[in-house]
């Protein structure tokens, strides 16, 4: 599932100095030769994140992707992190007008930049990934249908709990979020009725501290497994399980090396593989501008293996996971999609 970063580790390296060079400057620039556009010029591909480039997870990946790209398809790359919210506009128009042929926004909020901003420049494709709701002649959300890897989470998370409480921090109440947060709940559900599951919106995904002291909260009162899906602020989940003795769930990539005793597994929303499975289909002439799902049959989405558990208690979950999986993918379990939160 996961591609092998040792073979764009030298484009990382470039990447990493442009951005030392550019000092407290967020975008960065890299070009080289290699497909080129029906005008004869390099293939230009920009990236604008909200959060930052490092944040172990949802952003990290898709900085990542723009290796791929200029590995496959010898694209100029660029992209902007922590981007504000009133600057998503901007940034939008500023690479539209730069001449990039393809704009990605890194998460569901940018769907409304991409609808007020997509008309106004015609020859350039605006991609928004973990948006379930965007269609147009140069625009396509590319929404993985993350509430079935979630659901499969809640299930982890409630075999896992032995004082039968589990708990779920997000960052904003987003419905692909919220989505996801209820999923986690119901799989959960599905492994024992009786179980407490508390949910929590932070209102950032920055707040490592917040997310930290959240978990704790939770924690301190007898919540055993807590998942995220809070980006950077997820780091702090994880620090607070780690510190409390809690056990975590990951989110986005498999984030166990940040605390290989704690998350005993992640929900992967592969965002390498998402990013360049799109910009390839601009690519090769195969863009139809109508809105993509990508479920638990494509590399894109999953469950991360099962670390830090009994070999007994690992086993069981790995065959209940498989066993539900089967059950999504052949329709006989349908994961609603509950875009708002039910308590």
């Amino acid at each position: 599932m996961r591609r092998k970063y040792l073979r764009y580790l030298g484009v990382l390296l470039a990447l990493a100095l442009l951005v030392a060079a550019c000092g407290d400057d967020t975008t960065a620039t890299t070009t080289t030769a290699g497909t080129t556009t029906t005008a004869g010029t390099p293939l230009k591909v920009a990236l604008v994140l909200p959060g930052s480039a490092n944040d172990k997870g949802f952003n990290q990946l898709a900085f990542e992707s723009l290796a791929l790209l200029t590995e496959q398809y010898g694209a100029e790359t660029a992209y902007t992190e922590n981007t504000p919210v009133p600057e998503f506009v901007k940034a939008f128009e500023d690479y539209a007008t730069a001449g990039y042929d393809i704009v990605i926004g890194q998460g569901f909020e940018f769907g409304e930049i991409a609808t007020e901003v997509a008309p106004q420049f015609p020859d350039t494709v605006f991609l928004v990934t973990n948006n379930n709701d965007l269609s147009g002649p140069n625009m396509q959300g590319l929404q993985p249908a993350s509430q079935d890897a979630a659901y499969l989470a809640g299930i982890v998370a409630a075999m896992t709990s032995e004082s039968g409480k589990i708990g779920g921090i997000a960052g904003f109440e987003f419905p692909v979020i919220v989505a996801q947060m209820e999923a986690y709940r119901l799989g959960a559900m599905s492994v024992n009725p009786d179980i407490a599951v508390t949910l929590t919106y932070l209102g950032t995904f920055d707040d490592v501290e917040l997310g930290k002291e959240t978990a704790r909260a939770m924690i301190s009162g007898g919540v055993d497994v807590v998942y995220h899906i809070a980006d950077a602020a997820g780091l702090g989940v994880i620090q607070a399980a780690q510190e409390e003795g809690a056990y975590a769930i990951g989110w986005g990539a498999d984030q166990n090396a940040v605390a290989p005793d704690t998350v005993v597994t992640s929900q992967i929303v592969d965002q390498e593989e998402l990013i360049v499975e799109a910009v390839g289909a601009v690519v090769d002439g195969t863009f139809t501008g109508v809105q993509r799902f990508f479920g638990l049959d494509t590399a894109v989405l999953g469950l991360a293996p099962i670390r830090g558990l009994d070999a007994t208690k690992t086993a069981a979950i790995d065959a209940m996971v498989a066993d539900v999986t089967a059950q999504i993918l052949s329709g006989a379990l349908v994961v609603p999609f509950i875009p708002v939160p039910s308590s």
